[in-house]
């Protein structure tokens, strides 16, 4: 298993009219994007895949589907979001079973639960789960700000006492310092930690202090965006990289603006408008964005100017709605 050197695609489900996810295109586009080199695998059921809204079987079938159309030597990672080491166990299970390679272990949900001022909670819950699932597992770190954001030295102590931790998707978006203080504790410990940033407004600032490879549902639709500014930045043509960096700055600053619990809406709806997926239909609790926010996205996307993914559609025209 490789989780380092390219670019994990947090894929998006697509959906029928009839709110059925569409397994056909969920083969399909997977197929597509894992053909682009660069693309190192993919992560299954994350916010992105709007998975709290997916069934025990639509998950299983999720991560099945991706391990039967990626590429030899790709990756499949499957998200967990529980609130029971148990549970959490029994997911993983199923996920390895069902083909998943590693997974992904989310902050657990608990009432008024706020990871910054009870850390011992997380310390806790990934530690049982890691003894009772013979999986590696990758930590989701949240920008400062969130209440499900590990304090700095309780992300440091998970990676470091917990064997099974192998990496860290680095999702501390606009707070770079708090990504600086982040990768360099990681990077100095006794074992390897893979460092994935995965916030596409920062991917010029956190790969320029360090990065392992980039883990973004914007690879979705931007892939060979998140593949370039991986390969600029590590060998060096900086110029090059803010160049990227500036063009896509408009879209991802609207993609990842306020409100924040948007941010996965805005992905299906940005990847409808270029033409990566069939439908911008979301199941609830999630809703389709209002004309003027659709209109806003469509105009970033144009300065954006992404090249289209392997077997896109054709870019569907202003505010499709």
């Amino acid at each position: 298993m490789k989780l380092d050197g390219g670019v994990l695609i947090a894929n998006i489900t697509p959906f029928k009219d009839n709110l059925e996810v569409d397994w056909n295109e969920m083969a399909r586009r997977t197929r597509d994007l894992a053909s682009i080199p660069g693309i190192q695998g993919f992560v299954v059921n994350a916010f992105a895949a709007e998975a709290p809204a997916l069934s025990h079987d639509e998950r299983q079938r999720a991560v099945a589907i991706h391990k039967d159309n990626i590429r030899p030597g790709q990756t499949v990672v499957a998200a967990i979001l529980d609130w029971a080491p148990p549970s959490t166990i029994r997911r993983g299970e199923e996920a390895g079973e069902a083909g998943a390679d590693a997974v992904m272990v989310c902050s657990p949900y608990l009432s008024a639960y706020n990871a910054n001022h009870s850390p011992e909670y997380a310390f806790h819950f990934h530690k049982e789960v890691a003894e009772g699932l013979d999986m590696p597992i990758v930590l989701f770190q949240l920008a400062s700000g969130d209440q499900l954001s590990y304090p700095h030295e309780a992300l440091v102590k998970m990676a470091s006492e917990i064997d099974q931790v192998v990496g860290v998707k680095m999702a501390q978006a606009a707070d770079c310092v708090r990504y600086d203080r982040d990768y360099y504790a990681l990077k100095s410990l006794n074992k390897e930690i893979i460092c994935l940033p995965s916030v596409g407004s920062t991917f010029f600032h956190n790969l320029s202090t360090g990065g392992d490879g980039i883990l973004s549902g914007l690879a979705a639709f931007a892939p060979y965006e998140c593949v370039e500014m991986l390969n600029l930045v590590k060998n060096g043509d900086l110029n090059r990289a803010q160049a990227l960096h500036r063009r896509l700055a408009p879209l991802c600053h609207a993609i990842y603006g306020f409100p924040y619990a948007d941010l996965h809406t805005r992905y299906k709806e940005v990847a409808y408008m270029v033409g990566a997926l069939s439908s911008p239909v979301l199941r609830s609790p999630q809703l389709r964005m209002k004309a003027a926010e659709l209109d806003r996205l469509w105009r970033a996307a144009q300065i954006a100017d992404l090249r289209p993914i392997p077997g896109a559609d054709e870019t569907r025209p202003r505010l499709a709605a």
